[in-house]
């Protein structure tokens, strides 16, 4: 596999090999021993996750390419570095030294992102490229992010060869979405690392004594080792420490467990070489000598001596990294082992030394969770470099890293101490990740942003003030049920940076009032805000203030059916940022525009803004992709949708992802996975159990509802759907509200409530009248069919279905055709048999086709209802899908022109159940005879 994926980046896009297995499997070796072997030797870059590595952004891209460019000149560096040298020289030391110094500001993720891969691209021009990146499931989370964006944006193949522990890996905050994504896409594969069978403890065994081992080693090593080669190496070496006979395998003075091997091996060490492990144990990865220097009180000579010494111990591995020789503990189990024995104020004062080192080299983020682990409440040093490295992740837009480091400030920072102040000051003003993409450590934000509200309080400086409020409102409006709050800390932020003079801050506030609005389900609100906020910043020509209003403005426009105003708004804004060049402004532009068509009945166009979003942003799902997809009735791509976009992100109890389980129940119910359905509708609906959020929390009932009814209980399910289209029909979200009616009616008939139905259609009819578009109408014929047939006015409902058809064929909305379709079928049962017929069986190809396997199901009951006819129509739509395992081996041996006698003597079956078999293959296919099944067995794929 490791060759393979080699050979296929060696020829298109990138790909990844994931080895997988727990510790002393060997991942480390098998990668080591793969790029050792292939020729031509390629350009090889490593790095490695560590312990206390989650707060060092991109840590290990800025290790993997450190190593290689310290063996580079400087010419050479720049000319890799491809223009992005000043967004590189915070992350890698050789180019702050070849630049001259390290940038005063640290930029933005994505241009750091841009940068890694113009590096990236241009050594895989000049050479095959291989990384190896080796205990992956201790990296930061923006080097996960990292992989993602490179696999998305490298125009040429790289190879990377990762190794990671599975239980570590799966509980990583952004591995397992990042994994699932490549995975889906074919970019990565996962290669367990299995543990030993006997025969290979065996070879191993033979291998390090240098002969045949006895059977019964084999098999002690096997039980006490459980497979692991490191476990079992450990072991017989201390039975051949001991000069033990191998043939009766016991261990007496050195315990057989590997910590208390690696206590007795440590026990014999002198106080330099244990103090050297125990510094290499606390830091967590491997190591130059320079930063062992710093962090060691022995001599560079001294410690060259002392490092050789327990290489020679078999303790440290030594490795070049470049032109610069490293060293770190030979294993993670070591290393714990090692840690574990240092007592806790030994470990508070090393961790605090390491500390100090990596913030005096300028590696703040990596240095955080060093002086979170040696300080106590209070430590002014431990504040201090948190802070830096809370500015440091802030200017990054690391947001992951930064919560992290506002989180351990929580835990040191007593209420109430002024120095929050200057939390607030290590924080930037643009605060887009906590609006747009994290809510799960919402708790931590709140927290930090009320103590740093609570200090500034009588804080002269206003802009500071503004800034918290502004932040403590993007906390509690997405992450919290503290809406109210939310608003009051947003109208003091405004009324803040008004009286400073700034109004451009102060409308990019309003904006985000507006937003708030929103959130609480006042879309009128949101739009009339933004509206004023779009006049205002047109006065003062604030291009971005301008930007954020319109796409407010277009939303709530869109959300309430006027698309006229709508889409001229959004356009508008979608403009400015792409002038602007603002990449993460543009994508959620193109979702809400995509979204906006979709409601409108303009799906052809929204299928094509969800592949221009794409286009701009190919690292990150397109924002309401899943919507689009369940909106047009493409029930099967709605769940891909839905998966690729929680390998992005998790959704966890995130009120503004929670919308995407909703879909994933309402499609799930659709294609008949009951069980995944509920699973989702559960889900989705306890997000939203405390308070209402948008109209996302509405739709979470709605799918509920739906599920209900697929369960077989359609009266529960109505007094659900009443209530939420009542509350959608108040709140004037008329495009949203349409599907929900349709479906209304629907359940009402099965309830055996017509007059529910009735009252339901009419309202459809109101929505279709004051939204006027095509779509809309289609959906108002199409429930008055269903409502009509319930009463039994089948030539009523025909009519109505037959409009619907003619307003949905020139649209591409399968889900609601196959519906119109079905309706016109049943409608014709007693009239017209043929149309009937027709009907049906076109709503039952097109339901097979969007993957509504629920409704195709019910069109094929009543297909072969009618016998004859029917039931080859019934067939025809499914072919040999529909065949059961004896059918199709009966069906597979008459294509081949035996006969039924000779078929049941083949099969040791009756010659008159071979018969039946046959007439039931002929009814399922469509086919009249053998000569028939015959013909048409090479199309049918028997």
């Amino acid at each position: 596999m490791l060759r393979e994926g080699l050979a296929e980046s060696r020829v298109g896009d990138l790909r990844c090999i994931l080895l997988v297995g727990e510790s002393g499997m060997g991942k480390t070796r098998l990668a080591a021993e793969f790029v050792a072997r292939v020729r031509p030797r390629p350009l090889t870059l490593s790095a490695r996750g560590y312990p206390l590595g989650g707060t060092a952004s991109f840590g290990l891209w800025a290790e993997a390419l450190e190593g290689y460019f310290r063996t580079l000149p400087s010419e050479e560096v720049v000319s890799v570095c491809g223009g992005f040298l000043d967004d590189l020289a915070g992350l890698l030391r050789t180019v702050a030294a070849i630049r001259g110094s390290v940038p005063e500001r640290e930029p933005p993720r994505l241009q750091i992102l841009q940068g890694l891969a113009v590096a990236l691209s241009n050594l895989v021009l000049r050479d095959t490229v291989v990384v190896v990146l080796d205990d992956v499931h201790l990296a930061d989370s923006s080097s996960w992010e990292a992989l993602s964006y490179l696999a998305h944006n490298l125009p040429h193949g790289l190879f990377i060869v990762a190794c990671a522990r599975p239980a570590e890996l799966a509980d990583h905050p952004v591995a397992p979405q990042v994994l699932h994504g490549l995975e889906q896409e074919g970019l990565l594969q996962r290669l367990p690392v299995e543990p030993l069978d006997a025969g290979a403890v065996g070879e191993l065994a033979a291998a390090v004594v240098g002969e045949p081992t006895p059977r019964v080693l084999v098999e002690w090593l096997g039980e006490r080792s459980r497979g692991n080669p490191l476990f079992a190496l450990g072991l017989l070496q201390a039975l051949i420490d001991e000069k033990a006979d191998l043939a009766a395998p016991v261990l007496r003075r050195i315990p057989e467990a590997l910590a208390d091997r690696v206590g007795n091996r440590l026990s014999l060490l002198d106080e330099p070489a244990l103090a050297t492990l125990e510094v290499l144990a606390v830091l967590g990865r491997r190591a130059g000598i320079a930063e062992l220097v710093a962090m060691s009180s022995l001599s560079r000579v001294r410690l060259d001596e002392t490092l050789s010494d327990l290489r020679s111990g078999g303790l440290v591995l030594e490795e070049w990294q470049g032109r610069e020789l490293t060293w770190e503990i030979t294993h993670p189990l070591i290393q714990q082992a090692i840690y574990e024995r240092i007592g806790g104020g030994g470990r508070q004062a090393l961790h605090r030394l390491v500390g100090r080192s990596l913030l005096a080299s300028g590696r703040s983020g990596e240095a955080a969770p060093h002086f979170a682990r040696s300080s106590d409440p209070g430590d002014p040093e431990a504040i201090l470099a948190l802070c830096e490295a809370l500015r440091q992740a802030e200017q990054r837009d690391t947001e992951r890293e930064a919560l992290e480091i506002l989180g351990a400030l929580a835990e040191l920072l007593p209420s109430g101490d002024p120095r929050w102040a200057d939390v607030a000051a290590a924080m930037s003003w643009r605060a887009d990740w906590v609006v747009d993409r994290q809510t799960d450590g919402t708790f931590l934000g709140v927290r930090a942003m009320r103590e740093m509200s609570a200090v500034l309080a009588r804080c002269p400086d206003l802009e500071a003030r503004a800034t918290i409020s502004f932040r403590l409102a993007g906390f509690l409006a997405w992450g919290t049920p503290d809406i109210e709050e939310a608003d009051r800390a947003c109208r003091q932020a405004v009324e803040l940076f008004e009286q400073t003079g700034d109004i451009s801050r102060a409308l990019l506030v309003r904006n985000a009032l507006a937003s708030i609005k929103g959130i609480a389900g006042d879309v009128a609100a949101m739009e009339a805000e933004g509206r004023r906020v779009v006049e205002a910043a047109q006065r003062h020509g604030d291009r971005s203030a301008l930007m954020q209003a319109c796409t407010i403005t277009g939303a709530g426009a869109a959300f309430r059916g006027r698309f006229d105003e709508a889409d001229p708004a959004l356009r508008l804004g979608l403009a400015i940022a792409a002038e602007d060049g603002k990449l993460s402004e543009q994508t959620w532009i193109f979702s809400l525009l995509a979204l906006s068509l979709a409601h409108e009945g303009r799906m052809n166009e929204a299928l094509d803004a969800i592949k221009r979003v794409k286009g701009v942003n190919a690292a990150a799902p397109p924002r309401f992709e899943p919507y689009v997809h369940w909106m047009g009735g493409n029930h099967r791509q709605t769940l891909v949708a839905v998966q690729e976009a929680v390998a992005w992100a998790p959704i966890g109890t995130n009120r503004r992802r929670g919308i995407l389980l909703a879909l994933a129940a309402l499609s799930a119910a659709e294609a008949g996975e009951l069980d995944s359905a509920r699973s989702d509708a559960t889900r989705a609906k306890g997000i939203y159990e405390e308070t209402p959020f948008m109209f996302f929390s509405l739709f979470a009932a709605y799918a509920d509802a739906v599920v209900t009814w697929r369960e077989g209980r359609p009266e529960d399910a109505l007094a659900t759907l009443r209530a939420v289209t009542s509350n959608l029909l108040r709140k004037g979200l008329l495009p949203v509200v349409s599907p929900v009616l349709v479906d209304l009616v629907e359940v009402a008939v099965d309830a055996g409530d017509t007059d529910a139905a009735a009252h339901a259609a009419a309202d459809m009819a109101g929505v279709a009248a004051r939204v006027d578009r095509d779509l809309h109408h289609a959906l108002a014929t199409l429930a008055g069919a269903v409502a009509s047939l319930g009463r039994g006015a089948r030539a009523e409902a025909a009519a109505h279905a037959e409009r619907a058809i003619a307003f949905l064929s020139g649209l591409d909305y399968p889900g609601f055709l196959g519906r119109a379709h079905f309706v016109l079928g049943r409608s014709l049962l007693a009239s017209d048999r043929t149309g009937s017929i027709e009907a049906l069986e076109r709503a039952a190809a097109i339901f097979d086709g969007c993957g509504a396997a629920w409704r195709r199901d019910q069109a094929l009951v009543t297909l072969r209802g009618l016998r004859g006819r029917g039931r080859r129509a019934a067939g025809a739509v499914l072919g040999p899908a529909s065949l059961t395992r004896r059918e199709r081996e009966v069906a597979g041996l008459a294509s081949q022109g035996l006969t039924a006698r000779s078929i049941a003597d083949r099969l040791y079956i009756g010659e008159r159940t071979v018969e039946g078999h046959l007439a039931t293959v002929y009814a399922k296919l469509g086919i009249r005879s053998k000569v028939e099944l015959v013909q048409r067995s090479p199309d049918l794929t028997l």
